[in-house]
């Protein structure tokens, strides 16, 4: 059975109307972006980033660059708006640009992350080997070098950090450049790093699914903005 997700009424009208005589209504306006759902079990997806207007239809990029075309034209949403959409995958699609195509069920302002909001907020400092490189504990008045949450070290091909993530030893790889984060194993989720130059380090909630679980990292809870981390001194 195929499902259909009313977005306006020209939508509407073009998927579910039919005209005299029994043919299917042509659709108000036929330029209109428009999208199909996958037959059978829904690809739903959760994904949060700021629209921009692309070619024929709205955009949404991620934080961490990805691009996804929106079908229909909502009404709650206008470019430059940071949103949550939920929505399903679409199989067919008249936008044509981005990795793919998303009918929305829903599309909710949310609070940008600090680093969509104020770029300059890591100060202009690079997250580079020699800066992540040692051990750190989560900013405030109870940080304990002698009992670090997490510990960044290079080993051989890769800068890895060891730590426990929901009270589980983990080890992941630190991918620096352009989009800093920390590659954990599946099922975690990558997690974007940031300098909050020039003495402490940000490591903020996934970037990918807007539903997500807070994760507790080294006992410091990973939501909202993120937690700050300083350096310890090196011993």
């Amino acid at each position: 059975m195929r499902h259909w997700i009313p977005l306006t009424a020209a939508f509407l009208v073009a998927a579910c109307s039919a005209g005299e005589g029994g043919e299917p209504a042509a659709p108000a306006n036929d330029t209109e972006p428009a999208a199909t759902r996958p037959a059978g079990q829904h690809d739903t997806v959760a994904l949060e980033g700021r629209l921009e207007q692309g070619t024929e239809c709205l955009v949404l990029v991620t934080p961490d660059g990805e691009r996804w075309a929106v079908s229909g034209d909502p009404d709650a949403a206008t470019p430059g708006d940071y949103v949550e959409i939920v929505g399903s995958r679409a199989d067919a699609s008249f936008c044509m640009e981005g990795q793919g195509t998303i009918v929305p069920e829903s599309i909710a302002p949310m609070q940008p992350p600090a680093r969509d909001r104020d770029p300059a907020r890591a100060g202009g400092v690079a997250l580079t080997e020699d800066y992540v490189i040692g051990s750190w504990v989560a900013k405030g008045v109870d940080a304990d070098c002698a009992r670090p949450d997490f510990r960044i070290s290079r080993s051989p091909g890769a800068i890895v950090i060891e730590t426990s993530v929901n009270g589980t030893p983990e080890t992941g790889r630190l991918v620096l450049g352009a989009y800093p984060h920390i590659d954990w194993d599946e099922p975690l989720p990558d997690m974007p790093l940031e300098s909050r130059g020039p003495d402490s380090m940000a490591i903020l909630r996934p970037a990918t699914d807007a539903r997500y679980d807070p994760v507790d990292l080294g006992g410091a809870t990973i939501a909202g903005d993120g937690v700050e981390f300083v350096k310890c001194a090196a011993q």
